[in-house]
């Protein structure tokens, strides 16, 4: 959810961190998500000539170009809550809460890393994303404790503290993931476990452990 438009000004600090996730990761992890969304995007067999993407939290917009890119009939929006001075061509601005968008006027809703920035309002979020789209793609992480919920905010610190995105406090476990799913009456097509998205680090594959990571396919 790294958006260059969440801090107007950015310290040496903020660039410093920034530098280091580019360089580190982000290129190589966008590659990899876009290429995973894109396939459980094609086994929903949508049986359209032209399939409608929204990308809720769409942060620099680089997972939602990537998506435009790869999908040949794939139309895609992006869509977060800071204001556009960047001119993005498929970028637009909301409050965070509710959907400038018709019913079903998406097929598809993804959420890239962003639920777990957002707990105060992800009922909310969920309940937009099921009125405007038909499925929901869900990338988030699990934590398991102490632990892991640790190396999870230290990645979030590196890849969203410059950029003046929230560290959350926790992320989802299991059970809580599940348990959101039935309280929004949501209907899981599969979910993805582990997700390796660091295996071209060495050493940080070993502490980055794909098991944080999942992939969750929906039916709204």
């Amino acid at each position: 959810m790294s958006s260059p438009l969440a801090k107007d000004k950015k310290s040496l600090f903020d660039r410093m961190l920034i530098k280091l996730h580019r360089n580190a990761s982000h290129s190589n992890r966008i590659g990899i998500l876009s290429d995973l969304f894109m396939k459980k995007i094609d086994a929903l067999a949508i049986e359209k000539d032209a399939i409608k993407l929204l990308d809720i939290g769409c942060g620099d917009m680089t997972i939602t170009n990537s998506l435009a890119e790869k999908g040949n009939k794939l139309t895609c929006t992006g869509i977060d809550i800071y204001p556009n001075t960047k001119n993005w061509e498929h970028y637009m601005e909301f409050d965070g809460k509710t959907l400038p968008f018709e019913n079903k006027s998406y097929d598809v809703v993804l959420f890239s890393d962003v639920l777990h920035h957002d707990y105060e309002h992800m009922h909310q979020l969920i309940k937009e994303a099921k009125r405007v789209a038909d499925f929901i793609v869900i990338k988030d992480h699990f934590e398991y404790g102490f632990f892991s919920r640790s190396l999870l905010q230290l990645a979030d610190i590196v890849g969203n503290y410059g950029y003046g995105v929230s560290i959350p406090k926790h992320y989802f476990t299991k059970q809580r993931f599940y348990t959101v799913l039935k309280e929004n009456q949501l209907e899981e097509i599969e979910t993805m476990c582990p997700v390796h998205l660091y295996n071209h680090i060495p050493l940080v594959k070993w502490i980055f452990k794909g098991k944080y990571q999942f992939i969750s396919t929906i039916r709204a």
